[in-house]
């Protein structure tokens, strides 16, 4: 029997609302009239819907979709149910009632990233794939029964592929399904019977696109060894490899006709290409690399790309004046063995074409993301930059934005925050969506302590960094009627206090795996926790670390740091081994001053003596009083061996 894997949590840090993309678009569906509602899926982890029909040249949001915890990389919309579904990084596909904009039910068969969902309409099942090598179909008309209390499902499985699967496509009657992905080549399947039909090889490097038309006879496929490929299923062969792209080529759609096929991917550059004349056209040049095509009413293109806005570009008018360049298609005759490939470049006479459409008709504006974090030496603040270099300061014990910096010098920044001062990891961070994730893990989580003064100043906390996130995330949550609150002492007190609340809107989740890597098992806010469902799934999840934490108060013990204090000397080697002391490592360097006072000075004294002051030093640097002990030893001591401080009196000026 495997050992059961860790279960860790993330929260993410972040607005109430986040009403614009912070993140690449990966996935575009368009709902049609009468909605006029465009589905946009991002890396930011939300889905969000569009009204673009309404007003025009503008668009303006409808709803959000917020359940997934990483990259929403595949969407589809069914009307006549109304139904949303999604497949994400998170390893989850989730069902949402499109029009009230929550998830209905979310299915966790998958074992690694859902890359890809392909839909059937004429028999209302969906087939989805990913990092697991395995092929799910589903029934809709099942799916939509699913209840908290009913929520078991049997599904189809096509199990062969050794490798990654990125690509789906499926007939609308669902008699032949077609998967690619990092194997090269693309598997045919019977999905009814969940059996292999036969293997088409001619792709050098992963297949990120697949495209079939109504009655399943030809395929089109896009790879990232930068050719697109036509396929009669029915010979099982290339007919017709076009390479006009230089680089790889992540996204294709065609027309209603299939007379027109258009293809985009890592070099930002959109090409329409006509089937029947083997013409290609350099439509659009977008900023950004390309993640998704979607072709509107045979005149629209919708193109997500890595970038955060979303634009449709109009690819009907025709000028005369327009460049055309022949792809180099090559047609197999049928007594051919082997289609051959072209090897046209997409410039002519070295001059880059120049794009049919130069601005979009229409534009989904997109937000500025994050895409670096730099955690801070007190280990309760990181900056996070955006792609202007515009800085954020973020508090991650409190999950709030605390300052805007404006465009900084980010090394001028590092240097102005940090302080020479030790603290020990107890999370990471990524800003992987765009936004900023906190992650906890058993093995670090509690690493920290810190002594925090209370508003008189006077009295000293004890706080654990990471115990004091867990109660904070998980404070309305009632373990099995046990709140865990009676019992908290100090960090109650802490807690209850409106300028140490974290956000009730903060989302976390509960994950299989490290660094926020891994399968999510739940996602929940913060103010969610204390209704009763959501509770009673945190009772089945909530791992043992935490539990003890939240619920029995079982605080980690101190870490200890063993250290000698004796007379100052010059002398490398210490006096004696005598006398070995032993602390918590946040002890304050003025808590030794007063034990020296106390245990060592005062014992000495005789009769009236003069008032005195007294410091402590090591490596002969003077230590100030803030300090603690464990930063003197990682920054000053720098050795394994048991710390050594000295202590120097001098006579006070009267």
């Amino acid at each position: 029997m495997l050992p059961k894997k860790k279960t860790n949590i993330s929260y993410v840090i972040r607005e109430e609302s986040e009403p614009l993309h912070k993140n690449g678009v990966n996935a575009i569906v368009i709902a049609g009239s009468p909605k006029n509602c465009i589905f946009t899926a991002s890396r930011d982890s939300i889905i969000r819907s569009w009204d673009v029909g309404s007003t025009k040249h503008q668009v303006r949001l409808t709803n959000t979709y917020e359940h997934h915890n990483d990259w929403v990389n595949s969407i589809f919309y069914i009307p006549k149910h109304d139904l949303l579904f999604s497949g994400s990084s998170d390893t989850s596909v989730k069902i949402w009632d499109a029009s009230k904009g929550f998830v209905m039910s979310s299915l966790r068969t998958h074992r690694d990233y859902v890359k890809k969902l392909a839909y059937a309409p004429d028999q209302d099942v969906f087939a989805s794939a990913g990092l697991d090598k395995k092929i799910y179909v589903w029934d809709v008309c099942t799916l939509k029964c699913l209840t908290t209390s009913h929520n078991t499902v049997t599904t189809n499985l096509c199990e062969g592929h050794k490798d990654s699967i990125y690509s789906l496509a499926i007939t609308s009657n669902s008699s032949l399904l077609v998967s690619g992905g990092t194997e090269h080549f693309l598997r045919l399947w019977d999905p009814r019977t969940s059996t292999k039909i036969a293997k088409l090889k001619g792709h050098t490097d992963n297949v990120k696109a697949l495209v079939l038309n109504h009655d399943g006879t030809l395929l089109l496929s896009g790879s990232s060894d930068g050719s697109v490929r036509l396929w009669s299923v029915g010979q099982q062969r290339c007919i017709s490899t076009f390479r006009y792209h230089n680089e790889g080529v992540w996204a294709i759609c065609t027309n209603s006709t299939f007379r027109k096929f258009y293809s985009g991917g890592r070099e930002a550059l959109l090409y329409e290409t006509d089937l029947k004349t083997s013409e290609s056209e350099l439509i659009v040049k977008e900023t950004e690399p390309i993640l998704d095509i979607v072709c509107e009413d045979d005149r629209y293109l919708w193109v997500g790309t890595t970038n955060t806005a979303v634009n449709r570009w109009d690819s009907v008018p025709d000028n005369e004046v327009v460049r055309r360049i022949s792809s180099n298609r090559t047609t197999s005759t049928p007594t051919a063995h082997n289609a051959a490939s072209g090897c046209n470049g997409v410039k002519m006479n070295g001059v880059q074409p120049c794009p049919r459409v130069t601005s979009p008709s229409l534009t989904i504006p997109g937000g500025k993301g994050l895409k670096k974090v730099y955690t801070l030496s007190d280990k309760q603040h990181v900056i996070c930059t955006n792609g202007d270099d515009e800085g954020f300061l973020y508090n991650i014990l409190h999950a709030r934005l605390v300052k805007e910096l404006g465009k900084i010098d980010i090394k001028e920044e590092l240097a102005s925050h940090n302080k020479p001062e030790y603290v020990p990891n107890w999370f990471t961070a990524d800003v992987k969506t765009g936004m900023l994730s906190i992650h906890l893990d058993e093995s670090d989580c509690y690493a920290a302590w810190v002594c925090a003064k209370d508003e008189s100043g006077v009295n000293d906390n004890k706080i654990n960094y990471g115990g004091f996130v867990v109660h904070g995330l998980l404070k309305n949550w009632a373990a099995s009627g046990k709140c865990g609150d009676e019992d908290m002492g100090e960090l109650r007190e802490v807690l209850c206090s409106k300028q140490f609340r974290i956000p009730p809107y903060t989302p976390f989740a509960l994950i299989e795996g490290s660094d926020g890597c891994g399968r999510t098992l739940f996602r929940v806010k913060v103010d969610e926790t204390g209704n009763p469902n959501d509770s009673r799934i945190l009772d089945e999840l909530i791992p043992n670390w935490i539990y003890n934490i939240r619920v029995k108060n079982e605080m980690p013990k101190f870490t200890k740091i063993a250290f000698y204090i004796e007379p100052y000397t010059t002398d490398p080697a210490p006096k004696s081994r005598e006398g070995r002391l032993s602390a918590n490592d946040f002890l304050s360097i003025s808590k030794v001053i007063e034990y020296v006072e106390d245990k060592i000075i005062r014992p000495q004294e005789t009769g009236n003596q003069p008032s005195h002051e007294i410091s402590i030093y090591c490596n002969k640097t003077k230590l100030e009083p803030t300090m603690d002990l464990r930063t003197v030893k990682h920054t000053i001591w720098k050795s394994g061996t048991d710390l050594r401080l000295m202590y120097m009196t001098t006579t006070s000026p009267s």
